[in-house]
């Protein structure tokens, strides 16, 4: 058996350990190089699963993918972010540490979560990225900050709380087909969905939708995301979208696969449309009412995630593959984008946009990629999201679905207005004459161009063991019509 299941969650927790007792000046530069080893290790794990090697199946590895991307920036990019930003109310040594160890654990909760083939398992380890995301949050020691902490506790818990009941419910259901042989493992429920009672697992689904589509971000159940996302520290903000969000999906996704092999896709693909829908609604023309920076990128988040769950709705194998590969270009551009806008906000000392222009001529680096990033998130080519977004589609045009596929790209296109007025007016125009100009911070831009080679990577050409993985994650969701 591998050990690098076992390597994965080690390494980030042993550096959360090694932060609380260290100086900030030596555990920063232990969580670049624990980054940077997860997402060797990931990659190495999907490669391995794109082969049907390794004992892990593809949507487990699929979904480490943003784990690595994302993780292995932001332990990077750490290494300036605790020397330039005052983590706490006062900035001090304890602050950063405790910055570090909060970080590292909260990596390591995001990843046993892919990892997990107990549904009761996986729920404890989303219910403690809960807790650390809402610890992250709260750092910055503000009212905002301690206000959307909470918030983000209340909403997730009870959106967690419902998922429970999905899982038990879909627990109790296997209890009879199973017998003796009992596990409540994805595997064992999947060999035995269709034996499993239909009512039990639509009710199952229906639950864990809404539940850990809080988590998810889907509306109408967003509402803690922006004051999350807003208020966090920028790292944090970058591994909420870009881990977080994607954790929740794939356990509605697990709930799908079943449901879909026990009942048919009729059902999953209709409330996917529903929550879909209604979050590219809230997403797109909430963007266009945004004055914070990272606020607009969170609902650009919310967006996104709509845009894969209609990927999932249509249903065509090409919008479903689709779907699945948005998952990782969204996880890599919205890394970028609040990574560099991150960086920006630190040097104008706002995060109004109307108070920043001219980011490119006083962070060469951080605003020409901070451009790309809402570039990509924008939907432009030749960025990964845009190939993603056509396969999605070209799937829902391609059936009766097409014009829900015609309402889909209507709402793209007023998300894409949004984001391209406000990045163009974050990045263009003239510059504060007293602003400083320059930036010489090499861990934080090399974490950035490591992160933007995947966003404009995938756009250009998707490696084969991906495409692999891409199409044994959608047998796994199957269905039978």
């Amino acid at each position: 058996m591998s050990v690098l299941p076992a390597a994965v969650i080690a390494i980030p927790f042993t550096t959360a350990l090694l932060s609380m007792l260290l100086p900030s000046r030596i555990s920063r530069v232990l969580t670049g190089f624990a980054g940077a080893a997860t997402a060797a290790c990931i990659a190495s794990m999907a490669l391995a699963a794109s082969k049907g090697e390794g004992g892990l199946d593809a949507l487990s590895a699929l979904f480490l993918l943003p784990v690595g991307i994302v993780y292995g920036a932001v332990g990077i990019y750490s290494t300036w972010y605790v020397r330039a930003e005052s983590i706490g109310s006062d900035g001090d040594e304890r602050y950063r540490r405790e910055f570090l160890a909060l970080t590292n654990a909260f990596a390591c909760a995001e990843v046993v979560v892919p990892l997990l083939t107990n549904m009761a398992g996986l729920w404890v380890a989303l219910e403690v990225t809960t807790i650390l995301a809402a610890l992250l949050v709260r750092l910055q020691g503000t009212d905002a900050s301690l206000e959307a902490a909470w918030k983000y506790i209340l909403i997730a818990s009870c959106g967690l709380a419902i998922g429970l009941v999905g899982v038990v419910v879909l627990y109790a259901a296997g209890v009879g087909p199973l017998g003796s042989r009992y596990s409540p493992e994805w595997a064992q429920y999947m060999a035995i969905a269709g034996r499993l009672d239909p009512n039990a697992v639509r009710l199952a689904f229906l639950l864990a939708l809404i539940g850990f589509g809080t988590k998810m971000g889907l509306a109408p159940m967003h509402t803690w995301l922006p004051d999350a996302h807003g208020a966090g520290p920028t790292p944090t903000s970058a591994m909420l979208s870009g881990i977080l969000l994607s954790d929740a999906l794939y356990v509605i996704v697990r709930f799908a696969a079943i449901t879909n092999d026990a009942v048919g896709s009729g059902m999953t693909r209709k409330l996917f449309f529903i929550v879909g829908l209604l979050s590219l609604f809230v997403g797109a023309f909430f963007l266009l009412r945004q004055r914070d920076i990272k606020r607009m990128l969170a609902y650009s988040s919310i967006e996104h995630m709509g845009i894969v769950a209609c990927g999932l709705a249509f249903g065509a194998p090409l919008a479903i593959l689709g779907a699945f590969l948005h998952v990782v270009n969204h996880s890599a551009a919205k890394g970028l984008a609040f990574l560099s806008a991150g960086r920006i906000a630190a040097r104008y000392q706002t995060r109004e946009i109307e108070n920043i222009s001219g980011a490119v001529a006083v962070l060469p680096f951080s605003g020409t990629l901070f451009a790309f990033a809402g570039l990509a998130l924008a939907g432009m080519p030749p960025f990964g999201i845009f190939r993603s977004e056509l396969m999605i589609l070209a799937g829902g045009f391609s059936g009766r679905s097409w014009p829900i596929a015609a309402l889909v790209l209507a709402l793209l296109l007023v998300a894409f207005a949004g984001i391209v007025r406000w990045v163009m007016g974050v990045t263009g125009g003239d510059a504060p004459k007293a602003m400083r100009r320059g930036e010489r911070d090499i861990g934080a831009i090399g974490s950035m161009l490591l992160i933007f080679l995947v966003v404009l990577g995938l756009g250009l050409y998707v490696p084969e063991p991906l495409e692999h993985l891409l199409a044994r994650a959608a047998f796994i969701l199957g269905g039978r019509g």
